[in-house]
């Protein structure tokens, strides 16, 4: 046993040694491995090619590996060798050799580290790039798979169906006429031995009309389709067997079923079981067991078994599910895509190891680099992840919306015959729509000559009147097709059934669509008739302000105001035609008239021909001023000189211009002031665009009330009245607003002495009249004193004694007695009407009665009233008749008046021009524009009776004054043109019972 042991122990060392041994070999080859990268100067040579580092680092490993093994044999052997001297000696040797391999391990490592680490850094992102380019093959495996349902919409699918559809209906017609599938082939190739596209797409289309089967109305392209699909060899012909193909059918079990040898349940027998799972084959179609109500069919499975098996139940329960090529489509892609995710998880389990492992290579280095590469890479892990999640949504999505689309396949003719229904309704109104679609094209073609141009190209137009009439002509046709259009579109929406989906609902929405679509026609039309206007516009105002310019100038030159210029251009009658109007326009212009524009002009000023008013006021332009501005006596502003400031509102009447001071930039005109007459240069605006000046039309107002039309500015009551005017007269500004300033007057307290009656009254009103003054006859007694019969005192009785403060009137005297030193009178006592002689002044000078201060004689009627002023005087107490007399009981006292606005007008009646007050209650501004109040006849003549209508003016109606307004009879009319259809005729403003029709 000791010796076994013993030769054990020296086998063991002998192993040592053999390790030993083999591990300095390797450590050589490790020295050689290392020495291309060592140069001859003992420093690292880079640049070694791929297959050296990768031998240096294989040989670095083995090395390792070897000298470890070797160095953990040793240290095992040490106790071996206890008590034999031999081994001990042999272990110490070996040891040795082994420190020596140690000592040169280490200094190799020192070349072979960095390369170590930059070898197994780029095998590591090599081995990340290829799993990486495998991910990305599995992900453009998993579209390719899905690409028939998420790129193609399930299209061979679809045509499938409908080869189904057809292979159904022609197994019927097979057992309805016994054919064999040989016999049908030859109908469809015409008796040929092979089945061409043409014949088989012809044959095709017959049958709908001889099955009497609208199922199988197939289109042109799918006809085409469902023939490729037939053929699957792809040689351009069906062959016999590929016709045959198309009726076979396979089903698989998914509840176990009874198979039986008959159609009838209760008349066959059961002939088998089968389990979830078998597949079924059959040409046959489904039929029905009249007994149970169970859909049926005949089919074969396993090795030559068949029968009859059941479909699904009379209660809905499934038996067997077809096996289609879309359900083996779908269930290939679930397993790709199952085996693509798969792939992303492995890859991302790669990454993260990796990079764990690389966690331990430090912060800097060729490892260092690589984990961070690898991090970044594995975001594309992270996008294969969401490009599969995408995928699966959009098969989900694709799978949903292919149900719906088989379903629409198989009634297909259901809903084709349900369109053709449909568009047998919209049609009548998509007739309409393309009419109204065609005039709206028309419309856009007539606009386009000018609704493009600016600046000088428009203003030089030539033919802006051709293009507004045929844009007018268009939008009639437009305004009266789209009326229709929705009219015949509301119509055909009642024929409509009601549904909530389909073709009939896709028609209401048609209808629908088709009525919103009339709609906005007509805005689109009036929005491009808008833009034509306005382009117009610009030509007109243009125009406008060059022919009133001209129009202005020649009046001025031949000395005549603008009504006596209208008599000029047309003698003899109330209007100036069109052709009268261009003619004398183009006489004033020269070359540079051009026919259409002024054509345009005219009918802009009035339709029809330009009436006095319009003509009036297009040839007068006013401004008010809108900013303080001073007036110059000349255009040039740095020459000129003011002659005053123009007042904010100020009315100013246009003599010439506008024109620009080139030097200031300034527009300015040649006015003259409505106030006062006062001619001068103003500024229209600022070199800054700042408004001075705003045109305006010129004033015109209407009577509110009866009141006067005085001769002059200063009111002067009757014996200045020119005469009266009536309410809803219409006036025309001349002179004015002018403000008229009065003197105070005086207001008396008094009592009358008639009757005691006291009150206000004016002793002089604001004009200067005088209605009261002081009265002298009234005296006052100042000291007791006899009244007498008799003037001579000496010769006389006593009628009375007059007490202190008594009042008498004078009705004789004063006559002073020379012989007696006094003065007497005869008086009248006020207190009871006794007559006698009053000494007035004693001998010694005393006096005894004086002339009254505190009494008034009322000089003309007035009227008494309770308070003070007299713009507010309160109730009227009575008249004081002329002549009565009247006991002061306070003032006199001053009353002050605001000043009033007066204007000079012109009545549009019977041109009687005076001076007005303005109050807010007496006028109010005019316009010839009126509104309907109340339903009223519109007369061909001025007469109402007798005259024939025209139509009703309607409430609310417009209504424009061409001429009036007149007093006919008690009545007041005008003649007007009614704003809608441009009707002109005459029409009562005001009955006889004061009943209002129109309003200004």
């Amino acid at each position: 046993k000791k010796d076994t042991e013993g030769r054990k122990k020296t086998a063991l060392m002998q192993e040592a040694g053999e390790k030993v041994a083999a591990a300095e070999v390797s450590v050589k080859k490790f020295a050689e491995a290392t020495a291309p990268f060592v140069g001859e100067d003992g420093k690292e040579v880079e640049g070694q090619d791929e297959a050296a580092c990768e031998k240096l680092v294989e040989q670095m490993k083995e090395s390792a590996s070897l000298v470890g093994d070797a160095a953990t044999f040793l240290t095992a052997r040490a106790k071996d060798a206890a008590g034999n001297p031999g081994h001990v000696e042999t272990l110490k040797e070996l040891q040795a050799k082994l420190k020596e391999m140690q000592t040169e391990m280490a200094k190799h490592k020192k070349v072979a580290s960095a390369h170590e680490q930059k070898y197994s850094a780029k095998k590591v992102l090599a081995e990340a790039a290829e799993t990486l380019n495998t991910l990305e093959e599995a992900l453009k495996t998993s579209e390719s798979a899905c690409a028939p349902l998420t790129e193609d919409g399930g299209l061979k699918f679809l045509v499938g169906v409908s080869v189904m559809t057809l292979a159904s209906a022609l197994r019927d017609h097979m057992k309805a006429k016994e054919l064999t599938h040989e016999a049908l082939y030859k109908e469809f190739s015409g008796a040929a031995d092979s089945l061409s596209k043409d014949a088989f797409s012809a044959h095709l289309v017959k049958l709908p009309e001889v099955l009497s089967l609208e199922e199988l109305d197939f289109s042109e392209e799918r006809r085409t389709a469902m023939f490729a699909h037939i053929d699957a060899d792809a040689d351009g012909n069906i062959s016999l067997a590929e016709f045959k193909g198309i009726f076979k059918q396979r089903f698989i079990c998914v509840k176990e079923i009874t198979v039986t040898d008959g159609l009838d349940v209760a008349k066959s027998k059961t002939t088998d079981k089968i389990s979830p799972g078998v597949e079924l084959d059959t040409e046959s179609n489904p039929a029905t067991d009249e007994s149970t109500g169970m859909i049926r069919i005949a089919c074969s499975y396993g090795e030559g078994k068949s029968g009859f098996v059941t479909m699904a139940g009379n209660q809905g329960t499934k038996f067997i599910d077809l096996i289609s090529p879309f359900s083996i489509f779908c269930k290939e892609v679930d397993k790709t895509l199952g085996e693509t995710s798969g792939s992303i998880m492995k890859v991302s389990t790669w990454f993260n190891l990796k990079i764990k492992e690389l966690m331990t290579a430090g912060k800097e280095g060729p490892l260092a680099d690589a984990r961070g590469e690898l991090s970044k890479l594995r975001s594309k892990v992270t996008g294969g992840n969401e490009q599969l999640s995408k995928l699966r949504a959009k098969m989900i999505a694709g799978k949903k919306d292919y149900a719906k689309k088989e379903v629409d396949e198989k009634n297909a003719h259901i809903l084709a015959r349900e369109r053709k229904e449909a568009e047998a309704i919209t049609g009548p109104a998509q007739a309409k729509i393309d009419v109204l679609e065609a005039a709206c094209k028309a419309l856009e073609e007539a606009a386009k000559p000018i609704v493009g141009l600016t600046g000088e190209e428009l203003d030089t137009f030539p033919t802006p009147l051709s293009v507004v009439e045929a844009c007018d002509k268009h939008i009639d046709e437009i305004m009266k097709v789209a009326e229709e259009a929705k009219t015949v579109a509301k119509e055909q929406q009642e024929k409509l059934p009601k549904v909530v989906k389909g073709p009939m609902m896709d028609a209401k929405r048609e209808l629908q669509k088709m009525v919103a679509k009339a709609e906005l026609s007509k805005k689109q039309a009036n929005t491009t008739l808008n833009a034509v206007r306005g382009k117009c516009g610009a030509i007109i105002e243009a125009r406008a302000g060059e022919v009133s310019g001209l129009l202005r100038k020649t009046a001025q030159e031949k000395g005549l105001d603008a009504e006596a210029y209208f008599n000029v251009v047309s003698p003899g009658s109330e209007k100036i035609s069109e052709d009268a109007f261009c003619s004398y326009v183009q006489s004033l212009m020269g070359e540079s008239y051009k026919a259409e524009q002024i054509k345009l002009l005219c009918q802009h000023i009035e339709g029809g021909g330009v009436g006095r008013r319009r003509f009036q006021s297009f040839v007068q332009q006013y401004f008010a001023v809108v900013k303080g501005i001073a007036m110059t006596d000349v255009f040039d502003i740095g020459a000129a000189k003011t002659l005053r400031k123009a007042e904010l509102e100020e009315v100013v009447e246009l003599l010439e211009g506008p024109r620009s001071d080139d030097k200031s930039g300034v527009v300015r005109i040649r006015g003259k002031s409505l106030t006062d007459g006062l001619e001068g240069w103003i500024s229209l605006r600022g070199n800054q665009g700042t408004p001075f000046l705003q045109e305006v039309e010129k004033p015109f107002y209407s009577c509110q009330v009866d009141m006067a039309l005085d001769r002059d500015f200063k009111s002067e009551g009757e014996a200045g009245l020119v005469r009266g005017l009536k309410a809803d007269e219409v006036l025309e500004l001349v002179e004015g607003p002018r403000k008229e300033t009065y003197e105070p007057g005086l207001r008396v307290k008094g009592k009358a002495i008639l009757d005691g009656a006291i009150g206000w009254f004016t002793a002089r009103d604001k004009t200067g009249t005088v209605f009261a003054e002081a009265d002298s006859k009234y005296y006052s007694c100042t000291s007791s004193v006899a009244m007498t019969d008799n003037m001579d005192i000496k010769d006389c009785k006593v009628v009375r004694k007059l007490a202190v403060g008594e009042l008498f009137t004078v009705e004789e005297g004063p006559i002073k007695v020379e012989d007696a030193g006094i003065t007497r009178v005869k008086g009248k006592s006020v207190k009871d009407d006794a007559i006698g002689w009053i000494t007035l002044k004693g001998n010694a000078g005393t006096v005894y009665a004086e002339a009254s201060s505190k009494h008034f004689c009322i000089l003309q009627d007035v009227p008494m009233t309770k308070l003070f002023p007299s713009a507010a005087p309160g109730e009227e107490v009575r008249v004081l008749a002329k002549g009565e007399a009247m006991q002061v009981l306070e003032g006199p006292k001053q009353e002050t008046y605001l000043a009033e606005t007066r204007v000079k007008c012109k009545a549009a009646s019977d041109g009687a021009a005076g001076w007005i007050t303005l109050k807010k209650d007496n006028t109010k501004p005019w316009t010839p524009y009126y509104k309907c109040k109340a339903a009223a006849p519109m007369h061909d003549a001025a007469a109402a009776e007798g005259a024939t209508v025209v139509r009703e003016i309607e409430v609310g109606e417009a209504f424009e004054l061409v001429e009036g307004p007149l007093a006919q009879g008690e009545e007041l009319r005008m003649k007007g043109r009614a704003e809608k259809d441009g009707k002109v005729g005459w029409v009562t403003i005001k009955d006889k019972e004061g009943k209002r029709f129109f309003e200004s």
